[in-house]
């Protein structure tokens, strides 16, 4: 069992708040503006319990700022082995943890019970909360990283395959130019000896030359990108981040030392690391120069060849000149060619990587669906049959249509509508596949396009704003209904009392977790109060502590409330008058007299339900 056993604050409107609370059910009394939801703001602020909206982190985030100021909030939570300490001020982005994290509570305000069941999202996180943490989280959080690795990898290979392919075009009709002049040498060469002999010293040189040529792009490409890479890595080393120095305001012994130690041994390998690779770089340009120089002597000699048949034959020295430019044209492009084999079978490895990693996240997601289901089916036999639950799988479409319209913006396509036909006929990485594939007629067919808009799309989808579509997900979606009469109505149509008499019971059955509530019987009638909220707030107290704020005097009455905390304020600050068990004097009197009108008030209510009173004013 984990609890908040302790909130202090320092600064702000609630300076020198300093109470202990009880590991079962606490609750917060007091008149308008007293701080009741200050307190469990700050408390959601200072563990950085999540919201279940975004407008609600934002109104969360602003009320605890206000009443912080320039404060410190402290908690100190503890189960039956441990106590941490966790801080935080408002200009803290995290807060401060001293001792093993523990699971932070449910918080909830009343305009979260009153909008949480209206949003997707929402719902499903209600639902999650019922889970216990998985290994699978983890796995899957990992797996999404190494996909989108993956993909980036391969769009890189894509465009460098089309690249080579739009190069490599032209070989069949280069090679058919090349056989043409060959032929026309044969034809005048004949007669002239010498220049037979020139011309087989030349073809002699030529294979040679042609060699040079492919041999000198293949050095300098990789030269090329091992020193790119090489400065990258020496700039990411220079801006690499350090551990500070221990301050010595803590006055122990530099903890971090050992740590210090590591990384000092970790950077020195990188350099050396580092060292060996401009070894290598330098290697490459080197021998970049060397067939560089090399190609250069066996141009100058064929030129030199060229020359003197030139002497001999003004016209056959123009044909062999486009005969070795033509050769030396098909022999690079053939090497060309040679490397997109390389660059597609690292392709198809690459895929099947991916492949794995996309069933291994399907196959986490469909469990965690599973294990929703069997959420919600609990949620149904307990709640039933006045609330329905029904898990609707892969149902939230809503991101995958923005991620799809975010790639196509600027496609000149009619993005929107596409976007809606799109996540109907295919799941994200089925139409990022298909349009890295260019699998135009499947894709024409599918959403009734033209050959040429499906161009244009995938051509969009394989940009890198389409590459997010590996790692969307379509996640459940949660309906959530009340049986009002003989139907049933969706928490859509519902009035707000309505949604928060459905959404109430749903929370409170974390039966094994904290929850903080902020004035939860807003909008119920009492009735739902006494024989709902009060009975399913008391079931819950032998196994996980309630922190709740109300005006309702059947909460901590009838709730048998173990800690009762009077809030009061002098206008400037809010602070606590009464505090105390539900029995002790002080807390009789606040309650009486705060949340009942006074003594006075409550006989003349007893009096009239109990028809001793005709007129309660008299």
């Amino acid at each position: 069992m984990v609890w908040i056993e302790r909130v202090t604050v320092e600064g702000g409107v609630l300076d020198g708040f300093e109470e202990e609370f009880h590991p079962r059910l606490n609750v917060l009394i007091g008149g308008r503006g007293t701080g009741k939801s200050s307190v469990i703001e700050l408390i959601r602020f200072c563990l950085g319990a999540a919201t279940h909206s975004k407008a609600a982190a934002k109104d969360a985030a602003e009320h605890a700022l206000g009443v912080l100021g320039d404060g410190r909030v402290t908690l100190t939570i503890r189960d039956d082995e441990h106590r941490t300490q966790i801080s935080r001020t408002a200009l803290q982005d995290v807060p401060d943890v001293d001792g093993q994290l523990l699971a932070s509570p449910f918080v909830f305000s009343q305009s979260e019970i009153e909008s949480i069941g209206l949003q997707a999202s929402s719902r499903l996180q209600l639902i999650d909360g019922f889970l216990s943490y998985s290994g699978s989280d983890a796995e899957a959080r990992s797996a999404v990283s190494r996909v989108s690795s993956v993909t980036a990898e391969i769009r890189a290979l894509l465009n460098e395959i089309d690249d080579i392919t739009e190069k490599t075009a032209d070989l069949p009709s280069l090679q058919l130019q090349l056989n043409a002049l060959t032929a026309e040498r044969a034809s005048l060469s004949s007669d002239h000896g010498e220049i037979d002999l020139l011309r087989q010293t030349l073809e002699e040189v030529t294979p040679s030359l042609a060699s040079a040529h492919v041999r000198h792009e293949a050095i300098a490409r990789s030269a090329d990108k091992i020193s790119d890479w090489v400065e990258r890595l020496e700039s990411n080393l220079e801006r690499r981040p350090t551990i500070e120095a221990w301050p010595s305001q803590v006055g122990t012994p530099d903890e971090l030392a050992d740590l210090r130690l590591v990384e000092q041994n970790a950077v020195a390998q990188v350099q050396t690391g580092l060292e060996e690779l401009r070894k290598v770089a330098r290697a490459l340009h080197q021998r970049k120069g060397a067939a560089a120089s090399l190609r250069a002597g066996l141009e100058n000699r064929a030129r030199e060849i060229r020359v003197k048949m030139e002497e001999r034959q003004k016209g056959t020295s123009a044909l062999e000149r486009r005969i070795v430019d033509a050769t030396q044209h098909v022999s690079v492009l053939s090497s060309l060619i040679d490397l997109r084999q390389d660059r597609q079978d690292r392709l198809k490895e690459l895929e099947q990587q991916r492949s794995s990693l996309l069933s291994k996240l399907d196959d986490i997601r469909q469990a965690r669906t599973v294990r929703r289901q069997e959420v919600v089916s609990r949620l149904n036999a307990e709640l039933g049959p006045n609330v329905r639950l029904t898990l609707l799988p892969f149902a939230q479409q809503q991101e995958y249509i923005s991620a799809l319209a975010g790639a196509l913006r600027g496609s000149g396509l009619r993005y929107m509508e596409l976007a809606d036909r799109i996540a109907e006929a295919f799941s994200p990485t089925e139409i990022a596949i298909l349009s890295e594939r260019r699998d135009l007629t499947e894709v024409s067919t599918a959403l009734g396009i033209s050959l040429d808009r499906a161009l244009r799309l995938c051509d969009a989808l394989r940009s890198s704003s389409g590459s997010d579509l590996f790692s969307t997900v379509v996640e459940d979606d949660v309906a959530i209904e009340l049986l009002d009469g003989t139907d049933f109505k969706g928490i859509d149509f519902l009035s707000m009392g309505q949604r928060c008499t459905t959404i109430l019971p749903i929370i409170l059955r974390h039966m094994e977790r904290m929850i903080v509530l902020d004035q939860p019987e807003d909008h119920l009638d009492n009735a739902f109060v006494v024989n709902t909220l009060v009975r399913a707030i008391a079931s819950r107290s032998e196994n996980a502590q309630t922190i709740v704020a109300t005006h309702n005097p059947n909460i901590p009455v009838i709730g048998n409330a173990d800690r009762v905390y009077q809030l009061d304020s002098d206008g400037s600050n809010c602070f606590v008058r009464v505090r105390g068990e539900l029995t002790s004097p002080p807390v009789v009197t606040a309650i009486s007299t705060i949340m009942e009108g006074g003594r006075d008030a409550f006989q003349r209510r007893a009096d009239f339900y109990s028809g001793t009173s005709v007129n309660v004013f008299g």
